[in-house]
């Protein structure tokens, strides 16, 4: 998993100078940064991490027209399984120890 709070292109972009030359970024589940605004989970940062799920904390009718539409497609181009707490409510998560995913969605 990785969980990115709230980073930016900037941050992605040193985060994938970092790990260039490793296959350490690379990750299952992805949390989309900034509630999936415009100005994060870039192209080229999908491509390195390569998620095959991808959470999206957001809020429903929120003013900020997130996540971003540019986003969506991108995610879908990746071919990742999306999960929107806008659409689909509170959502957990279990892991068990081989890394078994489990993904809950409690409807609103």
């Amino acid at each position: 998993m990785l969980l990115t709070g709230d980073i930016e292109e900037i941050a992605e972009q040193q985060i994938i100078q970092e790990y260039q030359n490793s296959n350490q970024l690379k990750a299952n589940l992805l949390k989309i940064a900034h509630h999936g605004s415009k100005s994060s989970t870039t192209q080229e940062f999908l491509e390195q991490v390569k998620p095959k799920i991808a959470l999206i904390g957001v809020g429903a009718k929120n003013t900020f027209g997130h996540p971003n539409e540019g986003i969506i497609e991108r995610l879908n181009q990746q071919k990742c399984k999306i999960y929107r707490t806008d659409l689909m409510g509170e959502i957990t998560i279990r892991v068990n120890t081989k890394g078994k995913i489990w993904i809950n969605k409690m409807l609103n």
